[in-house]
C-alpha cells in the first residue's frame, strides 16, 4: 500500500494519533506484541549504503536482546508478552518477497562495483546479507536458538518477566509476525472468559499494522514504533535503542477520527450507522491503493490524493447502497461492484487529462491521431456509423476524418453534432489507451473481453483473499495474484454474480520457500545441494532465477516502489525439481527445514535445571533456569480495566480576560493547536495553568502505612478550558493493592539500595513481620567485590597519554606548525590542475583527526584545550610516516599555503608522475590504517585513556576471580 506514504498521510491527517513516549506517562498495557523481523534488520544491517560495514553473528545477538529489553522496560505487560518472527509466507507474499530480495541483492552488488571502481579497499570478511533474514537459512535457525536462551534467561532471572507469559513464535512456525499475532488475539478473543477491556500494544514497522489492529475492534490497542522523520536527507538508522524516540498511535483514536471522517454520512444513509461497519469499510478502501499481495490500481497513488477520492466516493455512493460493502471480512459483491462502478469515474477523469494534450498535439501534427492503432479503431467506428447514417448525414463532421490536406471544405452542421463526435472520439481514445496499457505491461496481443473478465475476478479474488487474510487468517496458502499490474477501474464489472473459492492447501516448507524468494546471488543460504538449481544451465527452473532484470516505477517516484519484472514460480515445477534433491540433505538441514509450533513461557520457582548456551564462548550457560515452556495455551484470567488512563494536571489558577498576557497567550495556544494538532478551538473564554504528571512516589508514614503521592512537574503550563477533560475516571492497578509496607516489599522480591554504605547493591526481602511496625524491612543484599581504584587514580597521571602543542610536533617533525594543523585535519585534492580542473569530484587527504566545526576530537591523537588542538606521539609517528609516504605533497602545501583546494597535477606535474595514481595510494593507505576506524568524541568530554581503562578492567577481573572464589568455598 505504498506502507510509509500510507503512515504519512494518516499522520498528516490525524496529527493527534501519535504521541512521544515519555517514561513517566506511558499507559498501562496488559499485553505486548513485537513483531520481531523489524527489530532483527535494524540491528543487523543498519546501514546498507555502507559497503565497508561489517557486523558479527554475537553483536546482532546481543544488540537484538538488549532492543527486546528496552521494549519490553518501556512498555511493562501485565500479563502477555509475544514475540513473533516471519515464519513461511502464503505463497500470495512470496511474490513481494521474491522482488523485494532480488532487488537488494541487486543494489548490494552495485554498490560494491561502485566502490571497487572507485579504488576502494573492501574488508576481506563477506558482508552481511540481508537476504539471510528469511525462514530455513543457517543464520535463522542460529537465531532461534538464541533467542529461546535469551527468554530463558531473562525469566529465570528478571523479577519483571516472571510474572507474565511469555509466547515466542519463531520462524519454524509458518505465518507472517504480524498474522501470527492477530491469530493469536482472535483464538483469545473466542475464548468464553476473554476479558473486552484487555490493553494491547502492538510493536511493528509496518503501516498495515493499522489496518490489523482495526479489524481486531479492540477498544484499547496502540501501536509502538520509532520515530520517522518526512522529508530531508535520508539520515543512518539508529539502531541504539536508548538514542531512539518511540511514539504510540492509538486506534482508539484512529476510530473517533474515523468516526468524525465519515460522520456525514449519519444523516445520509437510511440503515443503521455502524461505526465498526464504517471501520471495516475503511481498512477495505486502504487495501485498493495497492499492498504487499496486489498492485496498486493505475494512477491511483497515496501521494495523488487516492484516499481522498476513495473516501469521498464512498461517502457519495454509500447512501445508495442499502448497507456496507465489507461484512466482517466477507465482500458484499453487489455493493463492491457498485461502489467500484461509481470510482471508476476516476479513471476517465484522469485520461481526460491526457485526452486533453492529445488534442493539442494532433492540432500540431496536422490533426492525426497520436495513437495509430486509436486512429485505425475511431476509422473503424466511423465506417461503422456512417453505414447507418441516412444520406442527409453523410457529409456530417467526424474528428478522425479531419485533416487539413482534404477537409479545408468540411463544416459542422450544429454544435451538437461537434459535441457527439468529440465524445465518441474521447470513448474511442479511452479504449486505446487502456488496450495499450493491458498490450504493453501484461503483453498480451488481443485485448478481448474474456481477458477484460479475467483481470477482473481476479483483481476481486484478490481483495477477497486479503479481507479473510486479515481478518480470518490464511484461507489459501498457494493462491497468488498472478499479475505485476492490476486493471482499470473501469474494467472490473459484472463482478457481482462471481462464485469465490480458496483451497486451503499446505504451507510451504523453509527449503522450498528459500528456493521461490532467493536470488542466485544469495545461493549460499540453501543448502548445497539445491544450489545448482539457481546457476546451471541444465536446471529445469533456471529461467527462474535472471541474473538480470528490469524494473518499472509504473507511475510511482522512488527506485524501491517498482515493479521488479521478474517470473513468476510455479510451484509444481519448483518441487518436482527439489525432489530430486532432497535425499542429499543433511540431517541438521532435515531438521531446519520442518515447521513448528509456538512456545510458551512462564516462570516456575519450583523448577530449576541448567540451561546449555547456543554459544558458550560468548553467552554464559544459566545456571539456575526457571523456566517450564508447552506447546499448548492454558487459558488465563484477567481483571477489569476501567476507564482510559490519562496524565493528570493539578489546578494552580484559572485566568480570564482581564489580564495583559491574555491576548498573546490566546494566539500561541490557538496557533499550536491548528498547525500541530488540525483542531480548531474557537473562542476562549478562560486558560488553566496546570502542573503535569512527572510520577509517582511512595511516602510511608511512622506505623508503616503507605500512601502514594504524585509528583509534579515545576513547569506551569497553560491550557484552554475547553480542550480539558475533567472527571476522567482511571484505574491504574500497579498501585491500587499497595496500602502497607508488606504490600510494597513483598518476602522474596527483589530491591536496590539508592543509600549508604551499598549503593546499587540489589537485595531480597526477608519476612519482616516483627519491624513493619516500626516501618522498617530487613532486607539480605548481595555485597559485589568492589575493585579497589584508589592507587589507580592517584597513579593515572603514569597511565595517561601525553599530548603537546602543535609547534612542539613541527619542531620536531621539521615542519612549519601550519603543516600540522592542515595535515591533522581535513585536505581536499581535485582532479587535473588550478587552470584546468576535471570535474567537481575532490579527494580527502587528511588524516581527520580533528573537527572544529563539530567540535569533536580523536581520543588517543589529538585533544583541544581551551581553543588550542594538542597532539599524543602517537599522531607524531603518523605524520613522520605521511612525510616519509608523500614529501612532494607536504613541500607543495607548505609553498601555497594561501590555496583551499589542491590539483593533482599541480603538486605532481612532471610527464612520468600520475597524480591521480598518487592521490589513490594516498587515499588507500589511510583508509588501511588502524586510526581510519577510530571513533570520535567531543571535546567537551573527559575520556579515560586506554591504559587506565586497561587497568580498571584488570582490577575488575581481580574482583570476578575474588568473588567465584568466595562462592566456591
Amino acid at each position: 500500500m505504498g506502507v510509509p506514504k500510507f503512515y504519512r498521510w494518516i499522520s498528516e491527517r490525524y496529527p493527534c494519533l501519535s504521541e512521544v513516549v515519555k517514561e513517566h506517562q506511558i499507559p498501562e498495557f496488559d499485553n505486548l506484541y513485537l513483531d520481531m523481523n523489524g527489530i532483527i534488520h535494524q540491528c543487523s544491517h543498519p546501514n546498507d549504503d555502507d559497503v565497508h560495514f561489517r557486523i558479527s553473528d554475537d553483536k546482532i545477538f546481543t544488540d537484538i536482546f538488549h532492543y527486546l529489553e528496552v521494549l519490553f522496560r518501556i512498555i511493562k505487560p501485565r500479563k502477555v508478552f509475544f514475540m513473533a518472527v516471519d515464519g513461511v509466507a502464503p505463497r500470495a507474499k512470496m511474490n513481494q518477497q521474491r522482488g523485494r530480495r532480488f532487488r537488494s541483492a541487486k543494489e548490494a552488488e552495485d554498490k560494491i562495483k561502485k566502490a571497487i571502481e572507485k579504488g576502494e579497499t573492501l574488508p576481506a570478511e563477506a558482508r552481511f546479507d540481508s537476504n539471510c533474514i528469511t525462514p530455513g537459512t543457517e543464520f535463522m535457525a542460529r537465531l532461534h536458538e538464541h533467542l529461546k536462551y535469551f527468554v530463558n534467561m531473562k525469566i529465570s532471572t528478571d523479577k519483571s518477566w516472571q510474572g507474565v507469559t511469555i509466547y515466542f513464535s519463531g520462524h519454524e512456525t509458518p505465518g507472517e509476525g504480524e498474522h501470527k499475532i492477530m491469530e493469536f488475539i482472535r483464538s483469545e478473543k473466542a475464548k468464553p472468559d476473554h476479558d473486552p477491556n484487555t490493553r494491547h500494544c502492538l510493536y511493528g514497522l509496518d503501516a498495515d499494522l493499522i489496518m490489523l489492529g482495526l479489524t481486531s475492534h479492540e477498544a484499547h490497542f496502540s501501536l509502538l514504533r520509532e520515530e520517522v522523520r518526512f522529508g530531508g536527507k535520508k539520515t543512518q538508522r539508529v539502531c541504539a535503542p536508548e538514542e531512539t524516540t518511540f511514539h504510540l498511535l492509538h486506534l482508539s483514536l484512529m476510530r473517533e477520527y474515523i468516526d468524525y471522517e465519515f460522520s456525514a454520512l449519519k444523516e445520509k444513509i437510511t440503515f443503521k450507522y455502524d461505526i465498526e461497519k464504517i471501520i471495516d469499510d475503511w481498512i477495505l478502501m486502504g487495501f485498493l491503493v495497492g499492498n504487499d499481495f496486489i498492485p496498486h490500481l493505475p494512477h491511483l497513488h497515496i501521494n495523488h490524493d487516492a484516499l481522498p477520492l476513495l473516501y469521498g466516493t464512498y461517502i457519495a455512493i454509500l447512501p445508495e447502497l442499502g448497507g456496507y460493502i465489507n461484512e466482517s471480512g466477507h465482500l458484499n459483491l453487489p455493493r463492491f461492484e457498485r461502489y467500484l462502478v461509481k470510482l471508476s469515474d476516476f479513471d476517465r477523469e484522469h485520461f481526460s487529462e491526457v485526452f486533453v494534450d492529445l488534442k493539442w498535439f494532433e492540432s500540431k501534427v496536422g490533426n492525426k491521431y497520436l495513437n495509430e492503432a486509436a486512429g485505425a479503431a475511431a476509422e473503424e467506428a466511423k465506417n461503422c456509423k456512417e453505414k447507418r447514417k441516412p444520406k442527409g448525414q453523410e457529409n456530417s463532421l467526424s474528428w478522425a476524418a479531419l485533416d487539413k490536406s482534404e477537409g479545408e471544405g468540411v463544416a459542422s452542421r450544429d454544435n451538437f453534432e461537434d459535441e457527439t463526435e468529440d465524445d465518441d472520439l474521447f470513448e474511442t481514445e479511452f479504449r486505446q489507451y487502456k488496450r495499450t496499457y493491458y498490450m504493453t505491461k501484461m503483453g498480451v496481443d488481443v485485448v478481448s473481453d474474456e481477458f477484460l473478465a479475467n483481470q477482473a475476478a481476479c483483481y476481486v479474488q484478490a481483495i477477497q483473499w486479503i479481507l479473510h487474510y486479515y481478518y480470518h487468517g490464511v484461507q489459501s496458502w498457494s493462491w497468488y495474484y498472478p499479475y505485476h499490474y492490476a486493471p482499470f477501474l473501469s474494467d472490473i464489472r459484472s463482478i457481482s454474480t462471481l462464485k469465490i473459492h480458496f483451497e486451503l492447501g499446505k504451507p510451504f516448507k523453509p527449503f522450498e520457500q528459500l528456493l521461490a524468494v532467493l536470488p542466485s546471488a544469495s545461493k549460499n543460504l540453501l543448502p548445497t545441494c539445491y544450489q545448482h538449481l539457481m546457476t546451471s544451465k541444465d536446471s529445469p527452473i533456471i529461467e527462474y532465477y535472471p541474473p538480470d532484470f528490469k524494473t518499472d516505477l509504473n507511475g510511482k517516484q522512488q527506485e524501491w516502489e517498482a515493479v521488479v519484472l521478474i517470473p513468476f514460480i510455479d510451484e509444481t515445477r519448483l518441487l518436482e525439481a527439489m525432489e530430486t534433491c532432497n535425499h542429499s540433505l543433511k540431517k541438521e538441514e532435515r531438521k531446519r527445514n520442518q515447521h513448528s509450533e509456538c512456545l510458551m513461557c512462564w516462570y516456575d520457582r519450583d523448577t530449576e535445571f541448567t540451561y546449555s548456551s547456543p554459544w558458550p564462548e560468548k553467552f554464559p550457560a544459566i545456571e539456575r533456569c526457571c523456566t517450564r515452556f508447552y506447546i499448548e495455551e492454558p487459558p488465563g484470567t484477567q481483571k477489569v480495566y476501567l476507564g482510559k488512563t490519562a496524565p493528570p494536571s493539578k489546578v494552580i489558577q484559572l485566568t480570564d480576560k482581564e489580564q495583559s498576557n491574555w491576548t498573546k497567550e490566546i494566539q500561541g495556544i490557538s496557533e499550536q493547536y491548528l498547525r500541530r494538532k488540525g483542531i480548531i478551538i474557537n473562542e476562549t473564554s478562560a486558560v488553566v495553568y496546570a502542573q503535569l504528571l512527572t510520577g509517582r512516589k511512595y511516602q510511608i508514614s511512622q506505623n508503616g502505612e503507605v500512601r502514594l503521592e504524585k509528583q509534579w512537574s515545576k513547569q506551569i503550563l497553560p491550557f484552554v478550558y475547553q480542550t480539558i477533560v475533567k472527571d476522567i475516571r482511571a484505574f491504574d492497578s500497579r498501585f491500587s493493592n499497595i496500602k502497607t509496607l508488606d504490600d510494597l516489599f513483598p518476602p522474596r522480591s527483589m530491591v536496590f539500595m539508592l543509600g549508604t554504605p551499598y549503593y546499587g547493591c540489589t537485595g531480597e526481602v526477608q519476612d519482616s513481620g516483627d519491624l513493619i511496625t516500626e516501618g522498617r524491612i530487613r532486607v539480605v543484599f548481595s555485597i559485589p567485590c568492589e575493585p579497589n581504584l584508589d592507587a589507580l587514580i592517584q597513579n593515572q597521571h603514569k597511565y595517561s597519554i601525553k599530548y603537546n602543542p602543535g609547534y612542539v610536533l613541527a619542531g620536531r617533525l621539521g615542519v612549519s606548525g601550519y603543516l600540522v594543523s592542515r595535515f591533522t585535519g581535513s585536505i581536499f585534492i581535485g582532479r587535473g590542475s588550478r587552470r584546468n580542473p576535471h570535474g567537481d569530484h575532490k579527494a580527502n587527504v587528511g588524516l581527520n583527526l580533528k573537527f572544529n566545526k563539530k567540535n569533536e576530537e580523536v581520543p588517543g591523537y589529538t585533544k583541544k584545550v581551551g581553543n588550542e588542538w594538542m597532539y599524543s606521539s602517537a599522531a607524531e609517528q603518523l605524520l613522520a610516516e605521511y612525510i616519509e609516504r608523500a614529501p612532494e605533497l607536504f613541500s607543495y602545501i607548505a609553498k601555497n599555503s594561501q590555496e583551499d583546494v589542491f590539483y593533482e597535477d599541480d603538486i605532481w606535474p612532471g610527464e612520468n608522475e600520475n597524480g591521480a595514481e598518487k592521490v589513490q595510494e594516498i587515499i588507500t593507505w589511510l583508509k588501511g590504517h588502524p586510526v581510519s576506524t577510530l571513533s570520535r568524541s567531543s571535546c567537551d568530554l573527559h575520556i579515560l585513556d586506554a591504559a587506565i581503562v586497561e587497568k580498571i578492567e584488570e582490577e575488575v577481573e581481580k574482583c570476578k576471580v575474588l568473588t567465584l572464589r568466595n562462592r566456591d568455598s
